[in-house]
């Protein structure tokens, strides 16, 4: 949870705090800064895969704290910034690093201590973000209009160092078994971890790309990004172009995170009692009507409203790629198939903020763009039922073929 904080919470959910500011700072268009998110998930989606095969057979902790030493020095760089250059330089190398610290290492460890009850553990674990985005983005909205951008940068990074080097050094055990413990509901269920002796199901990596399942799930996963950063990011520079101060804006954008905690954790127990199916229409629908009341908020309270359904919506972001990997491909290679899964996200992520932008510079309104998303929710939908429908016949055949596979090699 407090990794997510800072990692995702601090990085991420405070962009929209910087957007109108930094612009204006540099002379350049919204578009044009928000491009330096851009460099960023582009580094990271290369890496993603790398860091995927990278992690398949080593420990997580030391290259945590290697990242989050890397990714503080990149943060205080931003405060150094002179013109848009220098960001996107900064956050290309900055998403480089980030796989050590997010990506891969948090779900799996997840994976580890939980077999049931994973989706309420995914949600309580990924709250994090949620919370230090309504946090800090106030906070650091204040620090900005008494002492620029420059000091809000700094401000942000001194919080990430604080939050994530005792954690990590303090809190997190990568496995049960390091303080003689073992995985919940790994004696009632027949698919337990490795080490635990049991028999794991899923496909490889290689028999993921030949299955329909992953092209429809890494379809989704992208258009997910795509409309949630495109309405996350740019909350507050469409508020404030309706008439509202930057304070109502960062309020409304800090209810949004502050319900994303219950949301992330409500989403991961519909994901356990109803199911990936279920789950995966409740929140389309919502990611949709988000969209919807945005373009509505024109006047109180209807950007409240909007904060509420938006903060249960935006869940959709950083629950999907953790639990459903694990759901609909198995966990024979989890790792593996996961880093290259998350470049998809990374992709999103990078097309959808500035994208949204170029919108709104473009026609002079945000409104198409929402518009647009949300209408992509309901392919999003489409496109995770297939998903869905394909995943239970295609790892039964392919936990055919290995399992044959694994006797020959026995023998």
């Amino acid at each position: 949870m407090f990794i997510q904080a800072a990692a995702v919470g601090i990085l991420s959910n405070t962009l929209s705090a910087f957007i109108v500011p930094c612009s204006e700072d540099l002379q350049v268009g919204r578009a044009t800064f928000t491009m330096y998110t851009s460099f960023g998930m582009v580094s990271g989606l290369l890496m993603a895969p790398l860091w995927g095969e990278f992690f398949k057979n080593r420990r997580f902790k030391p290259f945590m704290l290697l990242g989050c030493l890397l990714m503080t020095c990149c943060m205080w760089c931003y405060s150094l910034a002179t013109n848009v250059y220098h960001f996107y330089i900064i956050s290309s190398v900055n998403g480089i690093f980030q796989g050590l610290l997010t990506g891969v290492p948090i779900p799996r460890i997840l994976s580890n201590w939980f077999i049931e009850k994973r989706g309420l553990a995914m949600g309580v674990a990924l709250a994090g973000s949620g919370l230090a985005g309504s946090i800090m983005t106030p906070l650091v909205t204040a620090t900005i209009q008494s002492s620029g951008w420059r000091a809000g940068f700094r401000q942000l990074t001194i919080v990430f160092f604080l939050i994530t080097i005792p954690v990590i050094l303090l809190l997190i055990k990568e496995h049960p078994s390091d303080v003689g413990q073992k995985p919940l509901g790994w004696d009632h269920v027949q698919a337990v971890p490795a080490e635990m002796g049991g028999t794991i199901s899923g496909m490889t990596r290689a028999q993921a790309f030949r299955s329909k399942t992953y092209w429809c799930y890494i379809a989704a996963l992208f258009l997910t990004q795509v409309c949630g950063m495109g309405l996350q990011n740019n909350i507050i520079g469409y508020l404030t172009d309706v008439g509202f101060d930057s304070m109502y804006a960062a309020s409304i954008f800090s209810l949004m995170m502050f319900i994303l905690v219950p949301g992330k954790i409500a989403l991961g127990s519909i994901y356990d009692r109803f199911g990936i199916r279920i789950g995966s229409i409740v929140i389309t629908v919502t990611l949709s009507l988000s969209a919807v009341l945005l373009i509505l908020s024109v006047r109180s309270p209807i950007p409240v409203i909007f904060a509420i359904v938006f903060g249960f919506g935006d869940t959709i972001q950083t629950m999907q790629l953790p639990y459903m990997t694990g759901k609909l491909l198995g966990e024979r290679e989890y790792t593996r198939i996961y880093g290259v899964c998350q470049p998809f996200v990374s992709l999103g992520g990078a097309v959808g903020v500035p994208l949204t932008a170029a919108v709104r510079d473009i026609t002079g309104s945000y409104v198409p763009a929402f518009i647009a998303i949300a209408a992509l929710a309901f392919v999003i939908m489409a496109l995770e039922l297939f998903a869905i429908r394909f995943s239970k016949k295609e790892i039964a055949a392919f936990d055919k073929i290995n399992d044959e596979l694994e006797q020959q090699f026995m023998v």
